[in-house]
């Protein structure tokens, strides 16, 4: 087993799955829940978060079941070797997947707002870079700075939602309770992509030193997170209206720079901006760290700091290989329904299978 002899405690865990979810989730929710899921999207957010228990859940049970191993280490003993590994295969291409569009969303929105005369590829060679020697740190590192980043960044989001409801009109939220058809089912859908950094959770699981809380301080962080999410999606709404969020690449950032502070600030978007930017990094040297580690336990050969240097190529093919944004984005529309199929289903099919054979491992985990 190939793993890194350490260990992370609850509190580092919870701001790991904040910065994750918030990070991967924040700058296209706007967008994403308006387009798939109506007027009223924003309860998409909410159905989606709804989705994401019994996942938590059953990741939290299969990772107590098995304390010592990861989603990658213990597939085969739940399905048998060629199942489980090639199952596992498949969950390592989606993290690679993901990881190639965090690292493009990054870049896309830096090279639109900050650095328009930057070629898109330093932008994301940078960006990338960042993550490898992030993610190089390992579990703890990673989870290190994000609790160090976490009150500062904490602070800023909360302010920015705040902040946000400038021009906000309750009218363009009417009528709270409309169901248009399946677009609120839909919209879940598309919205689950929030969740999708539960794959760096089934990764990082078993060097959680306190599996007892394991639900607790998945979920609360998740939650946290969620929530200045839904409002971001709440107010872009009661801002733009349906058709006005719809206009708007970058709906969460636009609402964000356009909010001033008399006397203090001319806008706050840039604060916001650097405070997306650290969720969404270290989010990004999670899945980073996931896909390396997970290939190292899959294959057992090399560690993952080596299997790192391997990988990052990988990511970089497939981020550079989606010429524009439109077509970044329209890609990403099938990438959230074929994430959804993985991240809701496997835990889910694990945890049941597990159920009924009674597998796992006899050691108690604390």
């Amino acid at each position: 087993m190939l793993r890194e002899k350490t260990g992370i405690g609850p509190g580092l865990m919870f701001c790991l799955v904040f910065s994750s979810v918030f990070g991967f989730g924040v700058m296209n929710a706007p967008l994403v829940a308006v387009k798939y899921g109506g007027s009223n999207g924003y309860w998409g957010v909410i159905l989606a978060l709804a989705l994401a228990v019994p996942v938590i859940a059953a990741t939290v049970y299969v990772g107590n079941k098995f304390p010592n191993k990861s989603v990658i280490e213990y597939l085969p003993a739940v399905f048998g070797k060629v199942v489980g590994k090639t199952l596992g295969f498949v969950f390592l291409v989606f993290v690679l997947v993901i990881s190639a569009f965090a690292t493009r969303l990054i870049g896309e929105l830096f090279s639109e707002y900050f650095l328009p005369r930057t070629p898109l590829w330093a932008i994301l060679l940078l960006v990338g870079l960042t993550a490898v020697f992030v993610a190089h740190k390992g579990v703890e590192g990673i989870s290190r700075v994000a609790a160090f980043i976490f009150p500062v960044a904490v602070f800023f989001i909360f302010l920015s939602v705040i902040i946000s409801f400038q021009g906000f009109a309750f009218d363009r939220v009417q009528p709270l309770f409309l169901i248009d058809g399946l677009k609120l089912p839909y919209g879940a859908l598309q919205m689950f992509y929030c969740f999708f950094p539960m794959a760096t959770v089934l990764a990082v699981y078993p060097y959680l030193t306190e599996k007892n809380k394991g639900f607790k301080i998945v979920f609360t962080a998740t939650l946290l997170a969620v929530v200045p999410i839904f409002v971001m999606v709440f107010s872009a709404v009661g801002i733009y209206g349906y058709k006005g969020v719809l206009r708007y690449g970058w709906p969460t950032l636009q609402m964000t720079t356009k909010a001033n502070l008399p006397y203090l600030l001319q806008t706050f978007g840039i604060f916001f901006a650097v405070a997306w930017y650290s969720q969404i990094a270290l989010a990004t040297s999670g899945l980073y760290y996931a896909a390396a580690q997970g290939f190292s336990e899959l294959f057992g050969a090399l560690n993952y700091k080596w299997v790192l240097f391997i990988v990052f190529p990988l990511i970089m093919v497939l981020t550079l290989a989606v010429p524009g944004v439109i077509e970044f984005r329209e890609i990403f529309r099938y990438i959230r329904i074929a994430g959804f199929g993985i991240i809701f289903t496997l835990p889910l099919v694990v945890w049941l299978i597990t159920l009924i054979t009674k597998t796992g491992e006899t050691r108690h985990a604390s």
